[in-house]
């Protein structure tokens, strides 16, 4: 398994022990079900996740923001899944603990100070740039330069496929994350279900099937709101029909990208209306929970000085220095900036000068390394 080594002293923080398996262990284990010898398998990770050999094909699922303890706190609504409690295991997501970072994780095994993909925005040619779309950006090939399990199988003439919505095809995250499987798309969660099973019957070794909607309903209403929980219905009623349809000798693998936090307004701190932090700062990206912060030329120690000082408990403030060690080697601090600002409790730092009003508001937020954010399910079904 990948080793992570975790130094900082960050109390009440959920962070991985250097052998426990996370998200980067997900498709090694599962590739290791079909064959030991692809590339990327690993025994060692199979065995730590529960995934048993013997299969034939490998259906990966990954249920963006249907974190762990969201999983275990509402199987009220999901009868599929209760009848699978026993069986679902914790694991914890990479920091910062949200999309772009997690699903690349996911797809190269590597960490975000490798792969650069180190929150949902970033600092980027004098302005901020969504690492989701990377519109006007460089090519994610460019941005991200290691190499998918997915590239990796085609090298070998093992085929895998993505199915996830059309509008996701040429999506920066793709690119940076999946590429060199195949897109199938499909939009409705029956859609999905369908094209799913239709490659795996087709004999595709790998498929991997997307869900997006709990995420954004959480983002959108809020966490365990009526929205929210009506998605995590048909979910489950999907999960449901493609077990009823999945062939024999598939493996199927389900997790999630990471957990989501209902925040509260009134502990939402605004850079741009608060002089202690806006003074010596040039830009912020990231996100609400795990802000970037470019302080100006030469002016790093003081914004630094100043962020902890006026922060106080309600964050944890990793210096650039610090910063590998949550999110591992590589040029990913550098394009993180002066600070990396993980958020405790229920709150957040926001800029409003880089943020719009619509992603200030959102009361489902994720990115710090709280429990609830951290960790993600991982269950075998077959």
């Amino acid at each position: 398994m990948s080793e992570r080594v975790m130094t900082l002293d960050m109390p009440g923080a959920d962070l991985p022990g250097t052998t426990d398996p996370s998200i980067t262990d997900i498709i090694p284990g599962a590739l290791a079900a079909i064959d030991p010898a692809l590339p990327g398998a690993s025994s060692e990770a199979a065995s730590a996740l529960g995934i048993e050999a013997g299969a034939d094909q490998v259906l990966l699922i990954l249920v963006d923001g249907f974190g762990y303890e969201l999983m275990q706190e509402h199987l009220g609504h999901t009868p599929t899944l209760r009848r699978m409690r026993a069986d679902i295991r914790s694991i914890h997501t990479i920091v910062p603990s949200t999309t772009s970072a997690a699903i690349t994780a996911f797809g190269t095994g590597a960490r975000p100070g490798a792969t650069n993909m180190v929150g949902f925005s970033v600092a980027y040619g004098g302005g901020v740039m969504n690492l989701l779309a990377m519109e006007g950006g460089p090519a994610p090939t460019q941005w991200q330069p290691v190499p998918t399990y997915f590239e990796r199988l085609a090298e070998e003439g093992v085929s895998s496929a993505v199915v996830s919505p059309a509008r996701f095809a040429g999506s920066g995250l793709t690119g940076a994350a999946l590429r060199g499987a195949r897109h199938v798309p499909a939009d409705t969660l029956e859609q999905r279900v369908s094209a799913a099973l239709r490659e795996l019957r087709a004999g595709t070794p790998v498929v991997y099937l997307y869900w997006s909607e709990i995420d954004h309903s959480g983002h959108a209403h809020g966490v365990a709101s009526d929205a929210w929980i009506g998605q995590v219905e048909q979910f489950d009623a999907g999960l449901a029909m493609l077990m009823r349809g999945l062939p024999s000798g598939v493996r199927v693998v389900l997790t999630a990208d990471h957990g989501m936090i209902n925040v509260e307004p009134d502990r939402i701190i605004d850079v741009a209306s608060t002089p202690a932090l806006r003074e010596g700062v040039r830009i912020v990206a990231g996100e609400t929970r795990a802000a970037h912060v470019h302080a100006e030329e030469g002016r790093a120690d003081e914004v630094e000085e100043r962020w902890r000082e006026t922060l106080g408990e309600s964050a944890w403030v990793l210096s650039r220095a610090q910063m590998p060690a949550l999110i591992g080697e590589g040029s990913g601090a550098s394009v993180i900036g002066d600070l990396l600002v993980l958020a405790r409790g229920c709150g957040g730092v926001v800029d409003s000068r880089t943020q719009s009003a619509a992603a200030i508001a959102m009361p489902g937020i994720h990115g710090s390394v709280t429990p609830t954010e951290m960790r993600i399910p991982v269950v075998t079904l077959s």
